[in-house]
């Protein structure tokens, strides 16, 4: 734990401001584009879809980490979010394999859609009648109680071996 509290979440709430403070405490501030600066209140990620959609072009993360003033490695892990965030976000995204044999991807974003409201929102019937990983109807002390006496019996194989053959025999 940081006694003089470094990684607590740094709030400047100024009208107009051009900083982006993430609502994760380890994630780092960052600069918005005056140019999506309407989007201020979304996640980062849907702040750079906003942007990269302005381009009109494909995006690397070079251009995200200049424009928003973050790392490149940040940036790679922002494409990555957007790549994959398709319920918000649809773009194509394509690599260039660099003479080192790593790949650079670069992004291109078709369109942004608006977040779901909450009245769209699916909401959960409640718990599930039956277990999904429990197989039959069995009561579990049940079960426990019958392995128990299995495992403590030496000659329970027999015993049940003997069970079938005169079963069989009838």
């Amino acid at each position: 734990m940081c006694p003089d509290n470094t990684h607590a979440k740094k709030q400047y709430l100024t009208p107009g401001n051009d900083i982006h403070y993430p609502g994760q405490t380890n994630h780092d501030a960052c600069f918005i584009p005056e140019s999506v600066r309407q989007y201020a209140d979304e996640p980062l990620y849907i702040i750079v879809a906003h942007w990269c959609l302005l381009q009109q072009n494909w995006v690397q993360r070079n251009q995200i980490a200049e424009a928003f003033h973050i790392t490149a490695r940040r940036a790679s892990y922002l494409i990555a979010y957007l790549r994959s965030k398709t319920s918000r976000v649809v773009s194509i995204c394509r690599h260039q394999t660099l003479p080192n044999k790593a790949r650079r991807y670069e992004i291109y974003v078709i369109r942004v859609l608006d977040s779901p409201t909450p009245s769209t929102r699916r909401e959960k019937a409640g718990p599930p009648l039956v277990s999904k990983r429990r197989v039959g109807n069995g009561d579990r002390s049940m079960a426990n109680e019958l392995w128990n006496r299995l495992c403590s019996n030496r000659n329970a194989g027999k015993i049940l071996k003997k069970k079938e053959d005169e079963d069989d025999g009838t």
